[in-house]
């Protein structure tokens, strides 16, 4: 069995240092659903009634450092994260080159990288940007500008679509095009205008626009739901189908994924057929597509009708795109796979990851809501389906692992769970073996989960053998309190969110080599030591909130409320942290050309574990830094005030009584510092902190 049933767990109460954690997570507020992601939700998006107050977009550095984006261009790995863009070696495993503000980096983070032959376009969250690899300098494009925007590279030059619209940049041309209005621009760029909160913008990207891609005859976007197409020839778009969130092209035509089956559209012709789930392809719900050069595969997952306690639908679909005969999969040496998650085309060969279950059950939300209930496959291990010369193998998982964690509910209450994979989100085939980024859930509650990694079958004399690991340690994946798993969002995404784990961006083969991307970095795995290295590693800045800020010379000084002292410089761009003050939270910090003066106070806190490692700095109320090194100071710290604030539950900026501008995007701003050489005001906002320009604010210089 892939996970212990709930009559073997045993009663046992929480040891303390598990409650500690517990409470720390609880004192963040992060996890409750009405203290934190609807409030953010509301108070980041611009007011119906902001009338003329300017609308400002502050400059996000969340409290851990983040990998935004990334592209591969050959045997060569392009990452962004909000300080830094990384030229990366993907068969040496090594950075080639850091480009920072020194070299034109924008002060706005990158959302989508497309390198072409003669350099590298980035979108950013302020406009259009390229990177001139002879130069190593970047310089942003004159005339594009936007907030919202993703690249695609292709046969007909280099496309972008932003909530400002659409260009193109031609093979031929130096100058990009602009296209005309596509289907849903108005409605796209009335929501990003609006602004949500930003620590999720990537969920935002992603929700917006999932999809860009180009071929022969032009581009291809689904935008708000909708799937369109740009034809070159005709210099215009259509839309092509509604309700669609996932697309590709086998060839010239295109195929996509609808909410009630399978889209097909042959750009020579114009005609868009439709496949109904359970009318060609299998019931259900689809999940996943690839396309071979024969074949058409799409995966899709079974629905439960309780009445009958009967499972409808599911399984592999295969259209033969020459017969345009559809071929249903439900079982495999007698087991049934129609619970599959991520599916991956190798040449003409196909690869289903799938979960084995041997029944349904009925899961509580967590242990503050186990009454809340919904069905759940129970997983009896994971499959690996592998199409070849015409026919599917089974490879079934072997060695299966599983871990064991406190699950937190509601009102402190916390039970003891084994954690195990629910799900294989995705798949990436490098030499002898096959990789998954997987879901792992508890046994008992259906309402948390982390992302984690690592392998799901390898080969050996002509034969695949199934196996199963997990590399939480080798990836940082494990969360900020590893015996915990916090059922903190019971409708998705958002609970990797609120215990610090880290969000997958992909899994590539590169150069002959497994690369996997988290939002924490980029790890390469090394078959001589059979462990994932890293490459790229994002880590803390400062921790839970910054509570006080100071401007120097070289660097901007921040403070936090786990007793974290950080250091932002000037030059690099980078906001890194220097140390901790156990057991204290920094109050007030100065800066000045003789050093750092800080003043902090006794305060609970549990830190992340990661934390515990770093840097111990005196344990003091006043400590001070010449330069060279921290040591206890002066009890007295004066730190320079500001006239501007911010309100309780509020967006909005006042000098004195005065309301000059709304903040967009950001949740609970608290002025922190006017930084007079950087031109800046410097906030805390919830988990991060943020800039504006101070001539923005109307505040002289």
């Amino acid at each position: 069995m892939l996970l212990l049933t709930s009559a073997a767990y045993p009663q046992e109460a929480a040891p303390p240092e598990v409650r500690q954690a517990m409470e720390e997570l609880w004192r963040r507020g992060h996890c409750l659903l009405s203290s934190v992601l609807m409030p953010a939700a509301k108070e980041s998006a611009v007011p119906k009634d902001v009338g003329e107050t300017p609308v400002l977009d502050p400059r996000v550095f969340s409290r851990k450092g983040e990998l935004l984006c990334y592209a591969v261009d050959r045997q060569t790995l392009w990452a962004a994260a909000d300080h830094s863009l990384y030229q990366i070696d993907g068969a040496a495993g090594e950075v080639l080159r850091r480009f920072g503000p020194a070299d034109g980096l924008p002060d706005r983070p990158i959302q989508s990288i497309a390198p072409v032959g003669n350099g590298v376009w980035l979108a950013t969250r302020g406009g259009l940007a390229r990177l001139n690899p002879q130069s190593g300098k970047i310089s942003l494009l004159d005339g594009v500008r936007f907030n919202l925007g993703r690249l695609a590279v292709g046969p007909s030059g280099v496309w972008l679509v932003s909530d400002a619209g659409a260009w193109r940049l031609a093979p031929d041309r130096r100058e990009w095009q602009r296209l005309p209005d596509f289907p849903g621009q108005a409605q796209l760029a009335q929501v990003v205008g609006h602004g949500f909160w930003g620590a999720l913008w990537r969920n935002q990207v992603l929700t917006l626009l999932p999809s860009i891609f180009a071929t022969d005859d032009g581009l291809y976007v689904i935008c708000m739901d909708r799937l369109l197409g740009f034809d070159v020839a005709a210099g215009q778009w259509q839309q092509i189908s509604g309700q669609t969130w996932e697309a590709g092209s086998q060839g010239r035509t295109v195929w996509a994924l609808a909410t009630d089956g399978v889209v097909r559209y042959d750009p020579a012709t114009g005609k868009t057929d439709s496949f109904k789930s359970g009318n060609g392809p299998a019931a259900g719900r689809p999940v996943g597509m690839a396309a071979t050069p024969q074949a058409i595969f799409v995966i899709s997952q079974p629905d439960y009708d309780s009445n009958v306690e009967a499972l409808v639908g599911g399984g592999v679909s295969r259209l033969d795109v020459a017969s345009g005969e559809w071929t249903i999969t439900e079982k495999v040496d007698d087991v049934d796979i129609r619970f599959a998650g991520a599916i991956l085309p190798c040449g003409d060969e196909v690869w289903v990851a799938c979960t084995l279950y041997d029944r349904m059950v009925q899961l509580g939300a967590h242990p503050g809501m186990a009454h809340v209930k919904r069905w759940r496959p129970h997983a009896a291990g994971l499959g690996l389906l592998h199409w070849k010369s015409g026919r599917w193998t089974l490879i079934r998982s072997g060695s299966l692992k599983d871990e064991h964690r406190w699950v937190m509910g509601q009102q402190g209450t916390v039970g003891p769970d084994r954690i195990g994979p629910e799900s294989v989100e995705a798949l990436c085939g490098c030499g002898c073996r096959v990789w998954g980024v997987y879901r792992m859930v508890p046994e008992r509650y259906y309402a948390g989960y982390y992302v984690s990694a690592g392998c799901l079958a390898a080969e050996s004399d002509g034969r695949w053998d199934g196996r199963f690991d997990i590399r939480n340690d080798e990836l940082a994946v494990g969360g900020e309190q590893p015996g915990l798993l916090l059922i903190s969002h019971s409708h998705g995404h958002k609970v990797v969110f609120a215990e610090g784990h880290p969000a997958p961006l992909g899994i590539e083969e590169v150069a002959g080599r497994t690369w996997v991307i988290f939002e924490n970095g980029l790890s390469v795995y090394d078959a001589g030591a059979d462990r994932y290295r890293p490459v790229v590693r994002e880590d803390f800045r400062f921790y839970w909130r910054a509570t006080a800020a100071a401007a120097g010379k070289e660097a901007v000084w921040f403070g936090g409320d786990g007793g974290t002292i950080s250091r932002l410089d000037r030059r690099s761009g980078r906001l890194e942290l220097v140390g901790v003050v156990p057991g204290r939270k920094v109050v007030t910090i100065a800066a000045d050309d003789n050093g750092v003066a800080v003043r902090a106070e006794k305060t609970k806190v549990t830190l992340p574990v990661s934390l515990r490692l770093t840097q111990r700095l005196p344990d003091t109320d006043a400590l001070i830094f010449d330069g060279e090194r921290w040591s206890a100071g002066a009890a007295k710290v004066e730190a320079a005030t500001s006239s501007l604030t911010c309100r309780e539950k509020g967006n909005y900026l006042y000098d004195g009584q005065k309301r000059i501008a709304f903040l967009k995007g950001i949740f609970r701003p608290v002025v922190l510092c006017e930084d007079k050489a950087g031109g800046t005001l410097w906030l805390a906002t919830y988990g991060g902190v943020c800039s504006v320009p101070l001539a923005e604010t109307g505040r002289a210089q």
